[in-house]
């Protein structure tokens, strides 16, 4: 359904409102077809976006869409940026993430410096309302830290915490 009116989601990808940026492409990463076309939208939209969280977001769903269409350029793109010191942290992580979600390759030690040098609670705070961080966890800033044990260390991984009533 989100494939046959793409044209919608890709125009809000320029909305004014990064919140609205944030959810096209949350939106566009699931389409089933158009892959292409969507992918072409979103990197155009990651190379001029000026809000933090919405960049990872831009990352994250470009990674999604490459893992369920078999885009191989994305997995050096996504190595390419969060191997680049120059990057700010927000871009190293959510590369990471979609590094990681492409690639079944062992967890390099550069990526894990990365992670611990980028990942502060600053970090967690911004990026917790993003949609693909509420999917994880939705009571605050911990979204991004257990995604993060989960892939990094599954075996050690305690599980979500207990709800907090």
């Amino acid at each position: 359904m989100i494939a046959a009116d793409a044209h919608l989601p890709i125009t809000l990808l320029d909305d004014p409102d990064p919140g609205i940026r944030e959810v096209a492409a949350y939106a566009l990463a699931a389409a089933s077809s158009r892959a292409g076309e969507i992918s072409a939208a979103l990197h155009a939209r990651f190379r001029v976006e000026d809000h933090a969280r919405v960049r990872a977001g831009m990352l994250l769903a470009i990674a999604q869409l490459a893992r369920e269409h078999r885009h191989e350029d994305a997995t050096a793109f996504t190595r390419a940026l969060w191997s680049d010191p120059a990057r700010p942290a927000e871009v190293r992580v959510g590369a990471a993430l979609g590094w990681l979600c492409q690639v079944d390759d062992p967890v390099p030690d550069t990526l894990r410096t990365t992670i611990e040098e980028s990942v502060t609670p600053e970090l967690c705070r911004l990026l917790s309302p993003s949609p693909w961080m509420r999917q994880v966890d939705d009571r605050g800033a911990e979204g991004l830290p257990h995604t993060l044990w989960q892939m990094l260390d599954p075996d050690t991984w305690p599980g979500p915490p207990e709800p907090v009533f």
